[in-house]
């Protein structure tokens, strides 16, 4: 009798395919514990998310309401606020990788890349005594982030309405598309069928927003900006970098860069860091990461 075999690449994709969806599975149970453990509208917002993946239209604003009180209002059309930032910031802590970035009494937090305030959020309702400094550019997400700081009563948050650039006082495009449920997106790559618009706003450096917010010393940089994290870095100056005590990013896929030359900046400032999968971490040489 022949005996079937099966090609050694075919047992490759199919092992992949298994990794995939267990991830896939691990990701959405750690989404439902901890959704249940922090919100009191978690049934809610799993069952819109599941309406969401099926392809449903979503057109109203779901708002995550925590078990301590504070409320976060997400974009308009979608889940991606729950299943992505609710799942990133406050279960996985993406950026609160050790014990050394829970902020603390006192502590100064610029967020550059601040959407609707998820992390602005928890960052300013950590600790007492704690201050932080919003930067968003994009116009959709900057008037829900303003309704999330005045929602909560959060007097120790500035939000300023620019894109941190490389350039001081030039002009930046962004570039924001839109779900058929008409959620705002800005990361790539596009969809080819999607309705997008070019948003022109004003740009500052780092050292600009640090100045204009009178931040004297930085406990933590928390960075998301869609690839521009290179053209930011080449622009800090020693003496900015100086203020800086920690940083958390996420890092992004751009042509012709790379994390490591991020990693090698952080390092000629005297940070030592760490790095996984899409996010990098750094704390001053010789203190703990």
């Amino acid at each position: 009798m022949e005996r079937s075999t099966i090609a050694p690449w075919s047992v490759r994709r199919i092992g992949r395919g298994i990794e995939h969806r267990l991830r896939r599975c691990a990701s959405s149970v750690r989404l439902t514990v901890g959704a249940i453990a922090q919100l009191e509208n978690w049934s809610e917002l799993l069952h819109g998310t599941l309406k969401e993946t099926l392809g449903a239209v979503i057109l109203d604003t779901p708002v995550l309401r925590f078990r301590n009180g504070l409320e976060i209002e997400m974009a308009r059309g979608g889940y991606a606020g729950f299943s992505v930032l609710f799942a990133e910031i406050f279960v996985d802590r993406c950026y609160r990788p050790t014990s050394r970035f829970i902020v603390g009494d006192g502590w100064t937090v610029v967020d550059i890349g601040a959407n609707v305030g998820f992390f602005t959020c928890q960052a300013a309702t950590a600790a007492k005594h704690t201050r932080v400094v919003a930067v968003e550019p994009v116009s959709t997400y900057l008037t829900v982030l303003r309704r999330n700081v005045e929602r909560n009563g959060l007097q120790n948050v500035r939000i300023l309405p620019f894109a941190v650039s490389g350039t001081s006082g030039g002009k930046v495009m962004i570039c924001v598309w839109y779900t058929p449920s008409g959620e705002p997106k800005t990361h790539r790559p596009v969809p080819p069928d999607a309705k997008r618009e070019t948003e022109t706003v004003a740009g500052m450096t780092l050292g600009e927003i640090f100045e204009a917010t009178h931040v004297d010393h930085c406990d933590l940089l928390k960075i998301d900006v869609e690839g521009a994290e290179y053209e930011l870095f080449e622009a800090v100056s020693p003496e900015t970098w100086a203020r800086i005590e920690r940083v958390v990013m996420e890092t992004h896929e751009v042509a012709g860069r790379s994390q490591s030359e991020l990693v090698e900046v952080l390092k000629a400032q005297g940070f030592e860091s760490r790095v996984r999968r899409n996010l990098l971490w750094a704390t001053r040489a010789g203190s703990p990461c």
